[in-house]
């Protein structure tokens, strides 16, 4: 009779970070296999990065990844997907005005020309049945309004409006509106309407007047803020809650110095992009700004929690606000956002395309509104140009990945260099916000777990009676 004997599996190290402090030692550790978030003991933060960079570790150092389980046995998790799922199509863009009245210097459409006019009535009513005929069956459509100026058409954005509710109320969905503008145009008349209809709005403006002014003139060259603020005081009088300022960050703007500008304005939302652009242009985000954009960053988190400390309700200052919901969420974010799959974006001409920002490129045509869809193409899409961050390259050995997604897509199909890659200029970029975040998320579950709720405006009251205990909150990471 042979016996055999089985060698007990290989004990290995997870995928982990070592988040380090500026004196190099190492006050968290993020297991990206688990999602989780782990803070290491005072004692052990001088040793930690060494040992898990790849030194041998001390006893006291291999026990404590042990009783977390960061030295394991357990097999490797991936979250590579073999091959993507196709998606039901509940959010679509309308490119209504197929024009702008600005002429921003960074503007995609400077690069790709895609507009080709204004969508007629016929176009934008066979654009809404489309969009109701794919999201049949789903809960929640939601209708964006952008892409040049869309209050250039405001007469048509009411027609496509009422038409919308009237097919909400036949088919039971909840319907909800999206409108990016430059605020330009905005009147009492239109501010009212916006507040009236369920509509989240979204306002491009760049900050103070110098730093808006030097990227964002209108057509004719003039400057352009006192317009965009105006327009943008009758949205925060009407409906405060629901306006976003997205402001571009460019190369040499602090980023302190439009977070003091927000802060003024009395902003609920502000959401600061980093702009898309070709490597070496002048406006390129340039990484000898990091330094500063770190201790930018730093302070605005400081400003957040002390808003929390005295019970008010900080800013939802995104991307910090974002990847802290995504670090309360125990599980990986494997995509940037749902373009090609769940979002669509329709030109004024009824052809289909990922997003708004592809509008226009042939070799991103997915269909068209009237003769429908090709899956395949966007099956190929989804693949490839947005293929999830194990399966994307640069991407798959970035420790940020799940909770970065893999940067803006549109921006790699225009700017390249590689449709398949992130844009690596903004990538050292996200890592520091993601580490900023990490920081932060830390420090709300240390002082009160409940800061994690109201740092998004919800009431934890209504939340822990419905799950009934606060326990869930003392997690690693909550949600």
């Amino acid at each position: 009779m042979i016996t055999v004997q089985l060698m007990p599996p290989r004990q290995r190290l997870r995928d982990i970070h070592a988040i380090l402090d500026d004196d190099g030692s190492c006050s968290y550790i993020y297991d990206l296999e688990r999602t989780l978030i782990l803070e290491v003991p005072a004692q052990l933060r001088n040793v930690m990065h060494p040992a898990v960079a790849g030194a041998r570790p001390d006893t006291a150092v291999a026990e404590w990844l042990q009783a977390r389980d960061l030295l394991t046995y357990s097999p490797r998790v991936s979250w590579a997907e073999a091959a993507p799922n196709l998606p039901q199509v509940t959010d679509v863009s309308l490119d209504m005005s197929g024009a702008c009245n600005m002429g921003c210097v960074y503007c995609f459409e400077n690069d790709i020309g895609a507009r080709i006019g204004r969508m007629d009535d016929d176009t934008a009513m066979a654009a809404l049945d489309f969009a109701f005929a794919q999201a049949v069956g789903a809960p929640r459509l939601s209708l964006h309004f952008g892409s040049g100026e869309p209050l250039m058409r405001f007469d048509l954005l009411r027609r496509i409006v009422a038409r919308a509710l009237q097919h909400s109320a036949q088919s039971g969905q909840e319907i909800a509106f999206e409108l990016t503008t430059n605020a330009t145009l905005v009147t009492r008349d239109i501010a009212s309407f916006l507040r009236d209809h369920p509509f989240n709005v979204r306002v491009s403006c760049d900050g103070p007047a110098a730093v808006h002014n030097a990227h964002r003139p209108m057509r004719n060259g003039r400057p352009s803020h006192h317009n965009v603020m105006a327009g943008l005081g009758l949205l925060l009088d009407y409906l405060p809650e629901r306006v976003t300022v997205n402001s571009v960050l460019t190369d040499g703007t602090r980023l302190r110095g439009v977070w003091i500008w927000a802060k003024m304005l009395g902003l609920r939302h502000f959401h600061v992009i980093k702009v898309g652009a070709y490597s070496g242009q002048d406006f390129t985000l340039d990484p000898a700004e990091l330094p500063d954009f770190r201790a930018d960053l730093t302070e605005i988190c400081a400003d957040m929690f002390a808003d929390l400390e005295a019970g008010r309700t900080p800013i939802d200052y995104q991307p910090i606000t974002k990847i802290v919901r995504r670090l309360m969420i125990p599980q990986p974010i494997t995509r940037f956002c749902g373009v090609a799959g769940s979002y669509l974006g329709v030109a004024a001409n009824g052809k289909v395309y990922p997003c708004f920002r592809h509008l226009g490129l042939p070799r991103y045509e997915l269909g068209d509104i009237r003769s429908g869809l090709d899956d395949n193409k966007r099956r190929e899409f989804i693949s490839h140009e947005a293929a999830d961050v194990d399966n994307r390259p640069v991407c798959r050995d970035c420790w940020a990945r799940y909770l970065c997604g893999g940067g803006c897509y549109a921006d790699s199909t225009v700017y390249g260099p590689d449709a398949a890659e992130p844009q690596k200029q903004h990538c050292p970029f996200w890592r520091a916000e993601i580490e900023q975040s990490i920081r932060f998320y830390r420090r709300l579950i240390a002082a009160d777990p409940t800061y994690c709720l109201r740092l998004f405006g919800d009431n934890p009251d209504d939340i822990l009676e419905a799950v009934g205990t606060a326990s869930f909150l003392k997690r690693q990471n909550c949600f």
